[in-house]
């Protein structure tokens, strides 16, 4: 699941692109997950809603994060997808994330529509502003392999298709993410529940002013994983001022400082999709299990 869910659909793949959505999983989908998965109630009283303040941020991704998501479409599994911080580098001379999401179909669905999504998002370490992001897509009979870099003085991205070897100049604003480095970005901020956070989403060559609302506080139970205090967001994107009406996106975030994504659910034209966080990246990202971003340097 993927932040890719806030956009319109390419009417060409709409399979691929809600798919992909919901197996690259980040800021991202929502809708009716099956019951015996996951169930979320709002806190019963306000003593416990007091509970379940939402602690101050981390203030950086944390290196060898691994966040691994099942994906479901109409309560019916159709592959898997994950993020990774792999490793710090060095971009046109600044030290950057570099953070890797893939989104996988499972082999039932693979043989009737495949799809095998990898995305690259460079995360400047003192700014956690995108430097630079690339995307290969292979889904059906689609396919994508592009590059953009992010010159922020000069407020302007560079596209380059390494298919058709194209080149095209976007104007940017002062402040945005990439569809991989909102998440990151998100998990970063400092929250006030009452008071939406506005982000400029960079995707497809286009700015997307999306607004994040927030629900809850909640308690969401996942099967075999427990139950867990979240800040359930909701994204709403624009284009020019027109607001991009898909469906509606929800997201579960654990109330901690480490903001884990737990739950992204989609409701779409064609039906409700949802992405669950594995088992073993649950229990590393609460035990607190990855390295320490300071830990490693180039």
């Amino acid at each position: 699941m993927g932040i890719t869910a806030l956009f319109p659909i390419n009417r060409q793949r709409p399979l691929g692109r809600l798919l992909g959505a919901v197996l690259v999983a980040a800021l991202a989908a929502a809708g009716s997950p099956p019951l015996a998965m996951a169930r979320s109630r709002e806190a019963a009283s306000p003593d416990s809603a007091q509970r379940l303040q939402v602690a101050s941020p981390a203030p950086q991704p944390i290196l060898g994060e691994r966040l691994s998501f099942h994906g479901h479409w109409l309560g019916l599994p159709i592959g898997s997808g994950w993020l990774e911080v792999k490793e710090i580098v060095e971009v046109d001379g600044r030290r950057a994330y570099h953070i890797q999401a893939e989104g996988h179909t499972n082999d039932v669905l693979s043989a009737l529509y495949p799809i095998h999504d990898s995305f690259h998002s460079y995360l400047d370490v003192e700014t956690l502003k995108p430097l630079r992001f690339e995307k290969h897509q292979r889904e059906g009979r689609y396919r994508a392999d592009e590059m953009v870099t992010f010159d922020h003085a000069a407020k302007r991205a560079t596209y380059r298709s390494l298919l058709n070897h194209s080149v095209k100049e976007i104007e940017l604003p002062e402040e945005f993410q990439d569809l991989i480095s909102a998440l990151y970005w998100f998990r970063a901020q400092p929250l006030d529940a009452n008071q939406p956070l506005a982000v400029n989403l960079y995707t497809d060559e286009k700015i997307y002013r999306t607004e994040i609302r927030f629900q809850g506080p909640q308690i969401l139970e996942l099967l075999k994983r427990g139950t867990f205090p979240c800040l359930v967001v909701e994204p709403k994107a624009s284009f020019k001022g027109i607001l991009v009406k898909r469906g509606r996106i929800w997201a579960y975030f654990t109330t901690d400082a480490r903001r884990v994504p737990l739950l992204a659910r989609a409701t779409t034209p064609w039906g409700p999709m949802s992405a669950v966080l594995d088992e073993t990246a649950l229990q590393a990202a609460l035990l607190g299990a990855q390295k320490s971003p300071s830990s490693q340097a180039p």
